[in-house]
Formats: structure tokens, C-alpha cells, sequence
């Protein structure tokens, strides 16, 4: 990978693969603001550019907070922003990063900070996290995909149960519910860290295709189109690969693979 930019609200790091994303405002709890919006947007596309990389690790720095929110004191400075209601979306609308994404959540997961991690393919938590979608407590609503996403992840009913109360929610609720993967009973980030690796170690076009079938099935009209290889650009892709040989290949040969993306 080029030398990364310089970013001021966040940090990011590349090693075995792994491009970790960190929200670096722990003054704040991590409260997102537009800047930090944009940066961590910025980072999500060099991650997807990225041919070293193969999966992303969004997490917030310190122990207390993976993202508090909205930063409603910067927006209180900046009254123009409300003027855009999907703020924020720079970060939770990427509906097309092929790569994985792993949220792993250290604290505090609130508004836009839960927006965030439910945007991403899997939640790792940590055991003091906590979840939960406050905006109607002042006057809003989770428009950045936190009323969608969670509806869609646990269903109408369950989400509403949070939604409509404000109520925070532990990480072993969470994962009761079905949006945690897994509670981290090791440090979060070698959790983090073992779900990344254990990830990509499978073939990246396969990774891509299964995302795709994943997040768009339940778009189509019906279950034969959905499950017509056809429908998905990225599974046509992977079997025209050179992985897909490789990958059987390897297996006859009883070794690992050695996967080229393409």
C-alpha cells in the first residue's frame, strides 16, 4: 500500500492483512463529527482500493467508547450541518465495500457510533460495551441506517423494543439479539484480531461473492433468482478466477492455497 494520508481524527494501520481503523476523539468518546466522518470514509476507500489488505478492523481508542454519537456540541458550533439529515452517511451507507468489515466495539456504541458498527459485517464486543440509539431522547431519529440496519439484523419487533425506549444494551444482549458476534472474553483486540485472520485466510474473491450474496438475496424477487449465481456480479467473477482453480487445486494438493484476488 502508498503511503497513507495524514488524517487527524482517526489513525490507521496496516499489518498481515489487517487495516485497523481507529477513531482517535477519546476526549470526546469518539463522538463523530463531519471531519471525522469524512476521514474514516476516506480510509474505508483505500481499504477497498488496497491490494495488501483484506480485512477491516473499525474500532475507537481508549477503553470507554467505540463512538458516543453525533458530536452534538460540534453541531451546536456548526448549526449548518442539520441541514443535511443523512450526516454521517459518509461512513454507514457503503453498501458496496466488497471486503470484509469488523466492528470491534471497546466501550460506548451510541447514535451514530451503533450506526457505524451495524454497518459493518460483524460486531465484536468487548464485555462493558454497551449499544443504543438515543436520538429520539433529543429530538431525532436514527436516519444513518440504525432504524434500518437493526430492524433488518433482529427483526421489527426486538429492534423497536431498543429503538422506541433509548435503552442501552450490553454486549451479551447484543449477541443474544444477533448483532454481536461475540463477546470478547480474551482482549478485545486479539479477538478482533482472530476474527480478521481466521477471515482471510479464506480467497478474497470468495469473501467478495459471499458478501454479495448475502447483502443482496433479499433484494431479488424471488428465491430461484436468488439463488441463480447469475444475479451476483461477484460470484460470476470468482468462477472465471484463477483462485477458484487454485483453490481446488490446493485442496487435492493437500496444502494452503495461495490466493491472487483474481
Amino acid at each position: 500500500m502508498a503511503a497513507a494520508p495524514t488524517y487527524e481524527h482517526i489513525k490507521v494501520n496496516l499489518a498481515d492483512g489487517i487495516f485497523t481503523i481507529t477513531i482517535s476523539r477519546a476526549a470526546v468518546h469518539n463522538a463523530l463529527h463531519p471531519p471525522a466522518c469524512r476521514e474514516i470514509g476516506a480510509a474505508l476507500d483505500l481499504f477497498e482500493t488496497s491490494p495488501e489488505a483484506s480485512v477491516a478492523i473499525v474500532t475507537g481508542d481508549g477503553e470507554k467508547a467505540f463512538s458516543a454519537g453525533f458530536d452534538l456540541k460540534y453541531a451546536d458550533a456548526h448549526p449548518e450541518i442539520y441541514q443535511d439529515p443523512m450526516i454521517g452517511s459518509e461512513i454507514t451507507r457503503r453498501t458496496t465495500i466488497g471486503k470484509p468489515v469488523i466492528a470491534a466495539v471497546n466501550g460506548l456504541a451510541l447514535g451514530l457510533g451503533f450506526e457505524l458498527a451495524l454497518a459493518c459485517d460483524l460486531i465484536i464486543a468487548a464485555p462493558h460495551a454497551r449499544f443504543g440509539l438515543p436520538e429520539p431522547r433529543v429530538g431525532l431519529a436514527a436516519m444513518a441506517g440504525g432504524v434500518v440496519r437493526l430492524a433488518q439484523q433482529i427483526g421489527v419487533k426486538r429492534a423497536l423494543s431498543i429503538i422506541l425506549t433509548s435503552r442501552m444494551v450490553t454486549a451479551e444482549e447484543g449477541c443474544q439479539a444477533g448483532f454481536v458476534a461475540e463477546v470478547a472474553v480474551e482482549p478485545l483486540a486479539a479477538c478482533a484480531r482472530r476474527w480478521a485472520l481466521t477471515i482471510a485466510e479464506g480467497g478474497p474473491l470468495s469473501l467478495i461473492a459471499s458478501k454479495e450474496m448475502a447483502y443482496r438475496s433479499s433484494d431479488l424477487p424471488d428465491l430461484q433468482t436468488a439463488l441463480n449465481p447469475g444475479s451476483y456480479p461477484a460470484v460470476l467473477r470468482l468462477l472465471r478466477s484463477e483462485d477458484a482453480v487454485e483453490g481446488r487445486r490446493a485442496f487435492l494438493e493437500g496444502r494452503k492455497p495461495h490466493w491472487q484476488g483474481r
